[in-house]
Formats: C-alpha cells, structure tokens, sequence
C-alpha cells in the first residue's frame, strides 16, 4: 500500500465530494489516505470485518456481497468509480453488513476514519456532500430489501423489472440473479413466462420491452 502522491490528489478535484476543496484542503487529505490496486475477484473486505477506513472508489467496479443461506451470495448493488463504499458501517464504527469484490481491476482510496471526521467537522461543505451520498445509498438499500422481502421469484423479477428495467441492458443474468436472491435458472423461466402472458416482449435478457405495467404491477405483490 502506498501513500497517495501529491501530484494524485488532483485526482480528487474531478469528484462532487471534493471538487470544493482548497488545494490545502486536498493535500491534508493526501495524507490520511491509501492508494490501492485491486484485481477482478480480490476482495476489498469481507462481511462483518471492521474498518477504520473510508473507502473511496476511483477507478473500476465493485460488487457488494451479501451471504445468504439460500441461493448464495446475494448482489446487493454494484458501484462505479467514482463512490464512496460501505461508508455507513465506517462512520458507525460497525461490522460490515457486506463483502465488497472487485468487479473489475480497480484502484482504490483508504481514508483515514478519525482524520477524516475531523476534516468533515472543519468544513461544513463536505459533511453536506457525504450526507448526499448516504441518503442515495438509503435509498439504493431500501430498494434491494424490498425485493428480498417479496413473496416469491416473480415478484422479484416484476419489481426489478419495475424499478430497474435498464439494469437488464448492462449485467449479466447471474449478477441480476444474484441481486434478487435467485438461481439464473429461475430467473430465465420467469422472464419467459412474462413473454408468454404478453407482459414484455422480445428476444433475449437484454432486450424486451415492458408492454403492459399492469400485468407486472399485478405480479410485484
């Protein structure tokens, strides 16, 4: 691990948390922070560890991973550079209620956890821009619990459908699996029963439309 250069922390002057900074400002954060690299695969943390580090991602993709006693890991959402990760269980000081795996190659800062809160109070700005991104990711998490929560498969698949049709466009099906908490298989059968009931249509995973909202509103439970 290696402390993050001087000349890199004009890396973060691009990212909405800390594109308000001074050039003083950023050059303190320089110095509570780690740069890392992280292949496809490795894991960034697991599941119940703590940490006494932020983690800023600022380059690649990470999964964030739930265990499951079911189907498996369970896809709680998928970030892209840049975003912070599991800042909740940082700033609580809290085991993380999930593993973060790189998706692909990433690169990645390690905030100091106190140094940073002190930062944080010093100026306002900041904490204004750190609350942004909890309450969308409040927002992300109240979303994958609700799928969790539904009755059945279908009722998954529909509200995913519902909520996220783009997402179909860009994951594979075993992630988007993963993210509903069932097998691809069965994810493939309830796609191909909507198509049957003339509920979306088209070819394929990524490429159907949504015909009619209240044949899937009938099925989101």
């Amino acid at each position: 691990m290696n402390r993050l250069r001087q000349s890199e922390a004009k890396m973060l002057e691009k990212f909405d948390l800390f594109s308000h900074l001074t050039p003083k400002q950023l050059q303190s954060l320089s110095h509570i922070s780690i740069n890392r690299t992280f292949e496809p695969g490795e894991i960034i943390f697991y599941e119940g560890e703590n940490s006494s580090y932020f983690h800023l991602l600022l380059k690649g993709e990470v999964s964030v991973l739930k265990t499951s006693a079911g189907s498996g890991p369970i896809l709680v959402h998928r970030f892209h550079a840049p975003s912070l990760i599991a800042e909740v269980a940082t700033l609580k000081q809290i085991p993380y209620p999930a593993s973060a795996e790189c998706a692909a190659a990433a690169e990645i800062l390690k905030i100091e956890r106190e140094a940073f809160l002190k930062l944080l109070h010093e100026d306002p700005a900041l904490s204004i821009s750190l609350i942004a991104s909890l309450t969308q990711k409040i927002g992300v998490l109240e979303l994958s619990l609700k799928r969790h929560g539904a009755p059945n498969a279908m009722a998954k698949v529909a509200q995913l459908i519902r909520d996220e049709p783009d997402i179909f466009k860009h994951r594979k099906g075993i992630e988007i699996a993963q993210m509903v908490g069932i097998t691809p298989e069965t994810l493939s059968r309830m796609i191909k029963k909507l198509k049957t009931e003339g509920i979306i249509a088209g070819n394929g995973l990524k490429s159907f439309t949504l015909i009619n909202l209240q044949g899937l509103e009938n099925y989101c439970g």
